[in-house]
């Protein structure tokens, strides 16, 4: 059956089941704020859409058919599940519950956690959080999400953006093995000698890497044995000894810190911009999302 419930067949359901419950047209009308009138064209014309008499009416009473017990039956229960799901949807609009889902390259995941996550769960423990790993440039309202993180830079002008980290140095890191078997490199273009892992992101691969030389930048073109779309397992093709890997100095702070990653070329580093906290429009933000951009704000530091 092929059949599309119009406006007015709504309108019919509501009528019809106050009618039913509330026994009268006059009672029904004061329970739906129309005239009595109004009641009766509603039923007239629903009754006449549907090809069946639903109320028996008497000057005394209106009772039910058996094609109106039939209805009655079957929509109550739908109509009260509709209600309830309206209810639902409507106190997401109040309180801060159910799930945000927020899209975030796979290599920052580790880093919000650590900053943002267990306290901001603390704070609001009727939501559930989700972090959508991708390093692919999503559309976040296509995929679902409710917000995405991104490098500011990458951030679309119609979008509100929210700071989450501050610019840092764009390192080039690699493990002390390799460092061992080619030496370590003191100028930029030495990098051109030495094996290095490229990230593809988009389906670019990310082969020109910027330096700060003389104050200006320079692109040195790299390559090697080994292309990744997962910035994450690059970090750790780069601890192997495949390569040298370039990317911001948070996300290897602590492989760094256990020395099985250090940073060559430093006074050459250019600075990446920071990660940005980002949504369509401050209109539709719902108190779930803004209590996790009031988070962000007040711990970002």
């Amino acid at each position: 059956m092929n059949y599309t419930i119009g406006r007015g067949d709504l309108d019919g359901i509501v009528v019809f089941l106050a009618v039913a419950e509330e026994h009268g047209f006059r009672a029904a009308a004061r329970r739906l704020g129309i005239t009595p009138s109004a009641v009766s064209q509603a039923i007239r014309a629903f009754e006449g859409r549907i090809g069946v008499t639903l109320l028996a009416r008497t000057t005394r009473s209106v009772g039910l058919t058996e094609a109106g017990e039939r209805l009655l039956l079957q929509v109550r229960p739908a109509a009260q599940q509709l209600l309830h799901g309206i209810e639902s949807a409507r106190s997401l609009g109040h309180s801060v519950t159910g799930l945000l889902r927020i899209s975030v390259p796979k290599a920052s995941v580790p880093l919000l956690t650590e900053r943002f996550v267990a306290g901001f769960l603390v704070a609001h423990p009727h939501l559930q959080l989700e972090f959508v790993g991708d390093d692919r440039l999503v559309d976040i309202v296509a995929e679902g999400c409710d917000a995405g993180v991104r490098p500011r830079s990458f951030v679309h002008a119609d979008m509100v953006a929210v700071p989450l980290t501050s610019e840092e140095p764009q390192v080039v890191v690699a493990s002390p093995a390799l460092l061992a078997r080619y030496g370590r490199p003191t100028l930029p273009e030495d990098i051109q000698n030495i094996p290095c892992i490229t990230f593809r992101q988009a389906g670019i691969v990310l082969d020109e890497w910027e330096f700060n030389i003389s104050g200006e930048r320079h692109s040195i073109h790299v390559r090697g044995p080994l292309i990744l779309d997962d910035a994450g397992a690059c970090v750790h093709a780069a601890e192997q000894g495949v390569g040298l890997f370039r990317l911001p100095r948070s996300i290897v702070a602590r492989q760094i810190h256990a020395g099985t990653l250090e940073v060559i070329l430093s006074s050459y580093s250019t600075n990446f911009p920071g990660l940005a906290l980002y949504y369509p429009s401050r209109s539709t933000v719902l108190p779930k999302l803004r209590a996790f951009v009031d988070y962000v704000l007040a711990h970002k530091n």
